[in-house]
């Protein structure tokens, strides 16, 4: 995973991205580093393997470069706030407390560098454009399990190397970097995006591990990588669901669907993904959606409330996605809860964060397939909040046709004025076509 390339989609879920971008290299150290030197001869022929089993080719070298642990680290937290302000973190993390997302008070910066941390073992850097490892690696981390249901010989440095290689190819190959950077206030879109990156990552480092590439691999691979939560688990305890989830995400479901690809086309199917990549964390969930619907995904144009909030400032944006709201669901209802499928009827979302001094609002609107489902969830989000906010935090929900508001925060206490403003400036856009969300039963979005 690149190290800007998994967090350049910022947001809530950037830590946990960044921390696959520093995915694990750890077993490098037995035979690709050794103190501060790097084995040239066994890179070498690693990154040639590479470039035939993916069938693509480098435009200019990778150089190889070794840090300390603490010089890795110090990268990592200036990664994080190249694109984050000490300010912005806090309202993310009030925001996600406020929506269910996180536990109450959690400090954001910290657990995502602990994260970081406690992964970190080498990475690819499309800003210096070379490959880090990381001296002093003792342990191979959540991918250690994950290989060796394949691979019986000792080569699990040799397949991460090859996997962040392949990074280094696709930054060559399609500019990844500038094609995350396009994305980077579409969170979800981006996370989309990351899934292709490390799904064809993740295969190739296998495929090179094994020797051949074939759809036997692809589908051994993502049959086995189910293993990855229970590995993160005991790599990272304690880590709250919201910075796992979209982590675990991209390497589980990123697999699936980029195998999905290979399997209609072989490598070109997968290089096809760079050029029009898909756009939502639904449509790596539900890859029909993607290869068999030419249906742009909806965007939502949330408005209206920048004059009677006129003394709150913008802190953030953000659109949750599939995963993310599902996330929401389990955390409060429990995994079992019969509700958790309104989830998969997620179309579209968008998120504004407001500031005040301390206090944080969140304005939210989701858009669902149909009015029955935006009614239901709103039933049943309304509940959680109330449970979860109690009386100390005001919340209120409306729905227009199949289209849902929430309203967290000092906002909610005059949402009577609040709400008709926002509904009448916001719209959702389809394929070019913007459509006013009208309070009528019909469903903009199908």
């Amino acid at each position: 995973m690149t190290s800007r390339g998994i967090c350049s989609a910022r947001r809530l879920w950037w830590p946990v991205c960044a921390v696959a971008a520093l995915i694990l290299l750890r077993g490098c150290s037995y035979s690709l580093v050794n103190g501060d030197r790097v084995n040239s001869q066994q890179a070498a022929k690693i990154e040639s393997g590479i470039q035939d089993i993916r069938q693509l080719r480098f435009k200019r070298s990778v150089p190889l470069v070794v840090k300390t642990p603490d010089e890795a680290e110090s990268m990592m937290e200036a990664d994080l706030m190249r694109d984050y302000t000490d300010n912005q973190l806090e309202a993310d993390a009030v925001a996600g407390a406020l929506t269910g997302l996180f536990p109450a008070g959690l400090d954001l910066k910290a657990a995502s560098l602990k994260l970081l941390k406690s992964q970190v073992a080498g990475f690819y850097d499309p800003h210096g454009k070379e490959m880090v490892l990381v001296e002093d690696g003792d342990d191979l981390g959540i991918w250690n399990s994950a290989a060796q249901f394949m691979i019986q010989r000792d080569v699990v440095g040799e397949m991460l190397l090859a996997h962040e290689l392949t990074h280094a190819l696709q930054d060559q190959n399609f500019d990844l970097e500038s094609s995350l950077d396009k994305v980077k206030n579409d969170d979800d879109r981006g996370l989309a995006l990351k899934c292709v990156a490390e799904g064809d990552a993740t295969i190739a480092g296998f495929a090179y591990a094994m020797g051949r590439m074939d759809d036997s691999t692809a589908d051994a691979l993502t049959n086995n990588l189910k293993q990855l939560p229970q590995a993160l688990a005991a790599e990272a305890p304690h880590t709250p669901e919201g910075l796992s989830a979209p982590l675990l995400f991209q390497y589980s479901e990123g697999v699936r669907f980029v195998a999905e690809a290979y399997r209609r086309g072989g490598w070109s199917a997968v290089d096809a993904l760079y050029r029009n990549p898909p756009q939502s964390s639904h449509q790596i969930l539900h890859p029909s959606l993607y290869f068999d619907s030419n249906v742009p995904a909806p965007r939502i144009e949330l408005a209206g409330y920048d004059r009677i909030m006129s003394g709150w400032k913008k802190a953030d944006d953000d659109t949750y996605g599939e995963l993310l709201l599902r996330v929401i669901l389990e955390r409060n209802l429990g995994q079992q809860s019969n509700e958790l499928g309104l989830a998969s009827r997620w179309i579209a979302d968008r998120m504004i964060i407001l500031q005040e001094g301390h206090a944080v609002n969140v304005i939210w609107m989701l858009a669902f397939s149909d009015a029955q489902t935006a009614s239901h969830f709103a039933v049943v989000y309304e509940t959680l909040l109330d449970r979860l906010l109690g009386d100390s935090t005001p919340h209120r929900i409306d729905t227009r046709s199949n289209a849902v508001l929430v309203v967290i925060g000092d906002g909610a206490d005059y949402f009577e004025t609040l709400a008709p403003a926002i509904w009448n400036a916001s719209a959702i856009e389809t394929g070019g076509v913007t459509a006013r969300i009208e309070p009528s039963g019909n469903s903009l979005l199908q």
